[in-house]
């Protein structure tokens, strides 16, 4: 089974920020840790966490393998920081691709670059490098890495996936990032790449 599924979703609950499934050496899960905000009491969040697990999963978990750990959002949260996406450019010779991305934030400009071998995959991996380049000069972190870009078909439409490690006190958690392919592929790669980081960063920026 694929708990990095299982983690997105779950921090898609009301008030969970971030979630980490820990499990034994048969794949079963022995300890779940939930990252909530203070708006909801933690009894709340562990009953929505099973409810969860057992309705889209068919999962069903003990209560007291489900931990919270609540920050306080007024102190630690900055839940009005998101990074926009700005537009991107790209300098190519026979060899080599050069991508400049730009975000902002509270009229703010952050450029990102990098630079790499010209093909198609590498392509993608330098436009989600030149965003997380980006992403670091506004925030500081250098905790996250490119994982994979993948394209997918649903619902008649391209989509670019983005997968991205957050490397959070030398534990690994992975980020799924998705856009829609309505210009193309370095364009969707870099909104994708902001869809994965952008929610996890507002943890980290203090008002």
């Amino acid at each position: 089974m694929e708990f990095e599924e299982i983690e997105y979703f779950l921090a898609n609950i009301k008030s969970v920020l971030s979630s980490k499934i820990i499990t034994d050496s048969n794949n079963n899960i022995t300890e779940i840790h939930i990252l909530s905000d203070s708006s909801r009491h933690s009894k709340q969040i562990v009953r929505d966490i099973r409810t969860a697990l057992l309705s889209h999963f068919d999962i069903d978990v003990d209560y007291k393998i489900i931990s919270v750990a609540q920050v306080n959002k007024n102190i630690s949260i900055n839940s009005d920081f998101r990074l926009l996406y700005e537009g991107y450019t790209n300098e190519i010779n026979s060899e080599k691709i050069k991508i400049s991305t730009k975000l902002t934030w509270d009229e703010k400009e952050y450029m990102g670059e990098a630079e790499g071998i010209r093909s198609e995959k590498n392509t993608l991996m330098v436009a989600a490098n030149s965003t997380l380049n980006a992403i670091k000069k506004a925030t500081d972190l250098n905790c996250f890495l490119i994982d994979d870009i993948q394209s997918s078909h649903i619902s008649g439409k391209d989509v670019m996936l983005a997968a991205i490690t957050h490397i959070d006190h030398g534990r690994e958690n992975i980020l799924i990032g998705t856009s829609i392919v309505t210009s193309n592929k370095i364009d969707s790669t870099i909104k994708a790449t902001l869809n994965a980081i952008n929610r996890k960063v507002c943890l980290f920026i203090k008002e």
